[in-house]
């Protein structure tokens, strides 16, 4: 299950436009589908959202269903900006929360990866979720967003500390980490995460290294130097390929090595193009994944 809005996003780049089919459902959700997995949504779209777009979804592994579309909102849309200093991200439309009503009655999963992008996923959905599924990757983006009047998103606390409660591996940008954690330095942080019992994380520094938990150890992990082109997706590419390996290893430091390289790689593809990976990729998860460098171990909980 990956379970979050998919979104129409208005890209500005350097030398152009772009409007794209986005969200975690999209990016994470196709990703999970090419390496063969069965997928399922738990999103909302508006009658706003384009049939030629669903139907491509569709098509490459990824149903809008009946229940996923809401009869009074539009579907959630971003613009977003890419510069050589700055993303810049701004809500301007959003669709209806996510609800339990649309989970699949009698359904079990394998694995879920849970990504709001503006709190359309509640604690008690997220606890429903957990109890649903067998592995809970958990993209707290959504949680610690706030979004002005006109659309323009800040960073603030969970107003629930409990998010992290049933959940097996989280990953969070240096932002993330400090908003749930209270600590600004990635292995303090993941530290934190540990000690609440959670034994499998990642954090990410933009082009700086990466730091991964997996059990009691917390391990540096390279990030490849590649041209960016499009950063958007860039994390959902991350998360879903991160699960989608773990989901074929059972080993989770290589599955992140795996999912910061597919990440990495996929900026320099604009939009939804980011999932389809280069060959190139097993490669560099290899270099990458062999160049680990254990930082810290942490006492068991």
């Amino acid at each position: 299950m990956v379970a979050g809005f998919v979104t129409i996003d208005t890209i500005q780049l350097p030398t152009r436009q772009v409007m794209s089919v986005g969200g975690p459902p999209s990016y994470a959700g196709l990703l999970c589908a090419r390496f063969g997995h069965e997928v399922t949504l738990l999103t909302r779209v508006g009658a706003d959202f384009p049939d030629d777009q669903a139907v491509w979804l569709m098509r490459n592994g990824v149903v809008l269903r009946a229940a996923d579309r809401s009869l009074t909102k539009p579907t959630t849309r971003f613009s977003i900006s890419n510069s050589a200093e700055a993303r810049t991200l701004r809500l301007t439309s959003r669709c209806d929360d996510v609800s339990t009503a649309q989970l699949p009655p009698d359904t079990r999963f394998n694995a879920a990866l849970v990504s709001p992008v503006a709190g359309e996923v509640s604690l008690p959905l997220l606890d429903e979720i957990a109890a649903r599924s067998e592995f809970v990757f958990l993209d707290p983006q959504g949680f610690i967003r706030s979004f002005g009047a006109d659309g323009t998103v800040t960073f603030s606390p969970p107003r629930d500390p409990n998010i992290l409660a049933g959940v097996d591996a989280v990953k969070m940008d240096r932002t993330e980490a400090e908003m749930l954690t209270g600590k600004g330095d990635p292995v303090e942080a993941l530290g934190k995460v540990s000690a609440l019992g959670i034994r499998k994380g990642i954090v990410t520094q933009g082009g700086d290294s990466c730091y991964v938990l997996d059990g009691s150890k917390v391990y540096r992990v390279g990030v490849p130097r590649a041209p960016v082109l499009d950063s958007t997706g860039a994390g959902d590419v991350l998360s879903g390929a991160t699960v989608s390996w773990y989901l074929k290893t059972r080993d989770f430091l290589r599955s992140a090595c795996f999912g910061i390289a597919a990440s990495s790689l996929s900026l320099q593809m604009i939009a939804l193009a980011k999932v389809d990976l280069p060959m190139s990729v097993d490669e560099t998860s290899v270099r990458l994944f062999s160049a680990a460098n254990p930082v810290a171990t942490l006492r068991a909980v």
